[in-house]
């Protein structure tokens, strides 16, 4: 007899279970067997939609720079572009528990190739970034967020460093440098 896909879950559920999940159990506690409890299904009938827990986190992972993305809206320069995209990254990664860390471990979904790279690029291409300095800049951008949310989701080193500085505002003024350079950079 064939198995039978269970269409009772779909990417958005998995998605949903997976991101609360998170909030719940952490990174670590981040299973297929968790998964597909907090599913209510069977572990095997998972892997109809998800291959693994890998597969799983690369789909969170683009998830989050979705949504991070989501509010970049046209602007008047390339730098006001940068800025959002780092500060839309920065208030995902700050919505949820351990996502940082997901992002430093996670795969790429997709493999990379010149169409992709293309639509990547396109919006700082517009402001006269070639496709390469586009994508350059951009995984400035978000590593630079991505750091800055790995040392806030470490509580000790948190609270370490916000007893010297103010790790929001250091943030806020290294993206506008970051950025700068950057533009400046392109523009020359």
């Amino acid at each position: 007899m064939a198995r039978q896909r269970d269409i009772s879950i779909d990417r958005d559920g998995i998605l949903r279970a997976g991101f609360a999940l998170l909030e719940d159990a952490g990174l670590d506690g981040i299973t297929m067997r968790a998964l597909a409890a907090r599913l209510s299904v069977q572990a095997p009938a998972l892997y109809w939609h998800v291959r693994d827990k890998a597969e799983l986190l690369s789909m969170m992972a683009e998830d989050i720079y979705a949504r991070g993305r989501a509010g970049l809206a046209a602007c008047a320069d390339a730098r006001t572009w940068l800025l959002q995209l780092g500060r839309g990254l920065a208030q995902v990664l700050c919505g949820h528990r351990d996502s940082a860390r997901l992002l430093a471990v996670a795969t790429p979904a997709r493999e990379a190739d010149e169409g992709r790279a293309q639509a990547i690029a396109g919006a700082l291409c517009d402001y006269g970034f070639s496709v390469e300095a586009a994508l350059e800049a951009q995984a400035s951008v978000l590593s630079l967020t991505v750091g800055w949310a790995l040392y806030r989701e470490n509580a000790a080193m948190a609270d370490h460093l916000k007893r010297m500085f103010d790790l929001d505002a250091s943030y806020a003024n290294g993206l506008e440098v970051l950025v700068d350079g950057l533009v400046r950079k392109v523009s020359s």
